[in-house]
């Protein structure tokens, strides 16, 4: 392969690399089948993002202190998952980057509408909050 050649691979490889528009965070932390973290270290109304791998699939989810109690969502809803464009933080609201819809944080639990966060099951114990990674082996299916 001659000089042209390879810059015009590479140049395909950047251009088709650079259309995945999947967010991907920070691994979270697992143990043996539970993905763990640290309450203690979440800002009330700041979720904390994490990109957890199940196969080729990258499932991402989030983490929010509300008034206290912790919560964990996928990073998709029922309605815009196919774009798998994910959501925002504006400030104290989330905000589908597919269509724009800003839910205020407080709101994410007894949320009711296709565009809100789905759920992610998760249980605090003492400091950390745990999610069992067959949760997330669910969620799969929306990334």
């Amino acid at each position: 392969m001659n000089l042209p050649s390879k810059c015009l691979a590479f140049l395909l490889f950047l251009i088709l690399s650079s259309c995945d528009s999947r967010p991907s965070y920070e691994p979270p932390v697992v143990r043996g089948d539970v993905v763990v973290v640290d309450a203690g270290s979440l800002q009330d109304a700041k979720p904390r993002f994490y990109t957890y791998r199940v196969g080729k699939k990258r499932v991402s989810f989030f983490v929010v202190k509300i008034n206290g109690s912790v919560e964990s969502y996928l990073d998709a809803c029922t309605k815009c998952y196919g774009q798998k464009k994910g959501y925002r933080v504006e400030g104290f609201h989330l905000v589908c980057k597919a269509c724009n819809v800003r839910y205020p944080m407080d709101s994410l639990k007894t949320g009711i509408g296709s565009c809100y966060p789905i759920p992610l099951k998760g249980k605090l114990t003492g400091n950390e909050y745990r999610i069992d990674t067959a949760e997330l082996r669910k969620g799969a299916r929306y990334f």
